[in-house]
């Protein structure tokens, strides 16, 4: 099995582990760069169907909350990831999905297969990334868990080193760390685009 197809399918798995306006109708704010809430949306839809096809169709025991922590927690490195590639000249090319991986993902998204392809293809992107920062760090590094280890180090360096704002709602701090249980968008709080829980696609009630 193809570690591309490892990581299409580990993708439920890695989900079931479980103050005011940022900016109105954003997510957070990465060195300037807004990051909507309509993309944290999409993204927690993703992980949410994932999670659905991972329990059997079923919602009991999915977090909501640590799903959406997680589509913003993404969201962010990726940002911080593109815009250290940008800075350093990287060129950087996303491994193609297999026929079989492809299919598979097919029959889990059916007609949300284009959202969940750009979310590989975004997450893979930034582990691409990060693992050049580390091959640039130390060139003895060229492949294995070793080189994927100091990529996630450097890129979290580089994310605690970006001017990051992320909405308080979400439980994170501005490195992108847990510090409240919280996730859910249906407190009131200033000008940001938040839609009560009740009122989200069937597919984001995962709990």
């Amino acid at each position: 099995m193809s570690k591309t197809r490892l990581a299409v399918l580990g993708l439920a798995a890695l989900l079931m582990a479980g103050c005011g306006p940022v900016n109105p109708g954003a997510a957070a704010v990465v060195d300037g760069t807004r990051i909507p809430m309509s993309d944290v949306d999409d993204v927690a839809d993703v992980y949410c169907t994932a999670s659905l096809s991972g329990q059997g169709g079923s919602a009991a025991g999915i977090d909501s909350s640590a799903l959406r922590r997680q589509s913003v927690a993404d969201l962010v490195s990726g940002a911080v990831a593109d815009r250290v590639a940008k800075e350093r000249g990287y060129q950087v090319t996303v491994p193609a999905l297999a026929d079989a991986d492809r299919e598979q993902l097919e029959q889990m998204f059916g007609d949300d297969l284009d959202a969940a392809l750009e979310l590989i293809e975004r997450n893979q992107r930034t582990g691409v990334i990060a693992q050049q920062m580390a091959r640039e760090a130390d060139s003895s590094l060229q492949e294995g868990e070793a080189l994927q280890q100091a990529g996630q180090q450097l890129l979290a360096q580089a994310t605690a080193d970006s001017d990051i704002e992320i909405d308080p709602r979400f439980g994170l701090d501005d490195t992108v760390q847990q510090i409240a249980d919280s996730g859910s968008l249906s407190v009131a709080g200033g000008e940001l685009d938040a839609t009560a829980t009740e009122d989200r696609p069937a597919a984001l009630q995962c709990s």
